[in-house]
């Protein structure tokens, strides 16, 4: 059983979760209807019971396949998009590897390209990838030559070894003793029984540097974790770059919850059958910094800002550690 919000006191059995911790929009499909009127719908801001002809028996909707597995997302959604860190990565962290290693004239030159591939594919890796084929990388330099047997200016795997090496991992603040909580507990529940795997538009050895600096390393072997260089040319939200995740880990889409925080990812999950959890960030008007980046790092993501009221989206929590209230209700203890 995980405890309300990951706080330190017991959640008393009736589970009576606070909306601001984890604001859920109820489906047909929810559990436990006996905490369904102490949520808020996200749409309404009314009380919600379940119809009685919707009421599940003994908390469990027969005709709703078993969650077994559930897939995380990594950047913005195991950290606090307020670190900062994205807009780092996002900005100088890409745009001097486009410099040292894709020879752009200038960090300015490379945003614009860095900006319009994102924009489309959501990634970086794939967005370069792209980027090349479609001629928009400066030509190799007098007297520079590519690799023996490459033909591509760009390889997915040097930004994967840039980023590992150059990236400041220091701004993602260590590991929340909070989160390892709540993936202990996930881990070790007896009758969830749930299979962790991390899923990421980031490349391999940059995600596993990430997970490793924020203490969840140990929860995501090396085949429950999921980079872009793993999927490529595929990525999130490519309908192939799931099915490929799903089919290497044996789960059904029903089967699974996808926590993002991505919109674009968020309604891909949600189309494909799986239930989604956003994780819109922590806001806190008392923080100046913090709120400063993470709209720093959504500017770096343009289009595709957290949207509580999105029909895609099934739970809403500020940060990953909060997803306790969401799982108790959907799963039980």
């Amino acid at each position: 059983h995980i405890s309300h919000s990951q706080c330190h006191q017991q959640a008393p059995s009736n589970l009576h979760p606070s909306p601001r911790r984890a604001s859920v929009q109820l489906d047909r499909y929810l559990t436990l209807p006996l905490i369904a009127s102490d949520y808020n719908t996200k749409n309404s801001g009314q009380p919600m019971t379940l119809p009685a002809q919707d009421q599940p028996k003994d908390g469990i909707h027969l005709d709703r396949p078993k969650i077994t597995t559930i897939i995380f997302d990594v950047d913005d959604t195991l950290y606090d998009v307020g670190t900062g860190f994205t807009a780092h990565r996002n900005t100088d962290g890409v745009t001097s590897f486009m410099v040292r290693k894709l020879h752009f004239p200038s960090n300015e030159e490379a945003l614009i390209v860095r900006d319009e591939y994102f924009k489309k594919y959501h990634s970086t890796a794939k967005g370069l990838a792209m980027a090349d084929a479609d001629g928009k990388l400066p030509p190799l330099p007098e007297g520079v030559t590519l690799p023996p047997g490459r033909t591509n200016l760009f390889d997915a795997n040097d930004l994967d070894e840039y980023w590992a090496s150059n990236l400041d991992f220091s701004i993602l603040g260590g590991p929340d003793p909070q989160c390892i909580e709540l993936f202990q507990s996930m881990s070790n529940n007896p009758h969830w029984k749930l299979n962790l795997v991390a899923f990421s538009n980031g490349p391999r050895k940059y995600v596993s540097k990430v997970l490793k600096e924020i203490g969840l390393d140990s929860f995501f072997p090396p085949e429950n974790l999921f980079a872009v260089t793993d999927v490529l040319p595929n990525c999130k939200p490519d309908k192939g770059s799931f099915d490929l995740v799903l089919k290497s880990i044996g789960a059904r889409p029903e089967e699974c919850i996808m926590v993002e925080d991505s919109m674009k990812n968020v309604r891909a999950a949600k189309a494909l059958g799986m239930r989604t959890i956003l994780v819109k960030g922590r806001t806190d008007g008392n923080d100046a910094t913090l709120d400063q980046n993470a709209k720093n790092a959504e500017a770096t993501k343009a289009g595709d800002a957290p949207d509580e009221s999105d029909p895609a989206v099934d739970a809403v929590v500020e940060v990953a550690s909060e997803i306790g209230d969401v799982l108790n209700m959907w799963l039980g203890a």
